[in-house]
């Protein structure tokens, strides 16, 4: 087993996070576009509708800047087990993507529990700053 160098575990902090950044900020307009129809299609009261494009918004600034990242990541680990929960108990989706599954929340379940774990990493705007 070998340890990586810190500048490689900075780098592949920021590109885990850079992932999960795009990926929520995507979803949250998407969601936000139509929050009545998310809440329709999805079976979710309308103010829970409003609630999650707007924490997975608040994630992925979390995430695009470092700032709060763990909670971040934390949040998103319970939104996912939430979602992937639905989907197998509500919903009765396979695994596979490709047929509605869970499988890409389990993925951004995974990546966000490293951020959870692991932290920011250095480059984030908390230790370029020096508040970390």
């Amino acid at each position: 087993m070998f340890t990586a160098p810190p500048l490689v575990i900075a780098v592949v902090l920021l590109l885990v996070r850079g992932l999960l950044a795009f990926t929520f900020f995507h979803e949250s307009l998407l969601k936000l576009k139509d929050v009545r129809r998310f809440a329709k299609n999805d079976g979710l009261p309308l103010p829970l509708a409003w609630f999650v494009p707007i924490a997975e918004f608040a994630a992925a600034l979390s995430f695009a800047t470092g700032v709060l990242a763990q909670f971040a990541g934390i949040g998103v680990v319970v939104l996912m087990l939430i979602t992937i929960s639905m989907q197998n108990f509500r919903w009765h989706s396979k695994y596979w993507a490709a047929d509605n599954g869970w499988e890409y929340d389990l993925f951004l379940l995974t990546l966000a529990a490293v951020i959870a774990v692991f932290g920011a990493g250095p480059i984030a705007i908390p230790t370029l700053v020096g508040l970390a």
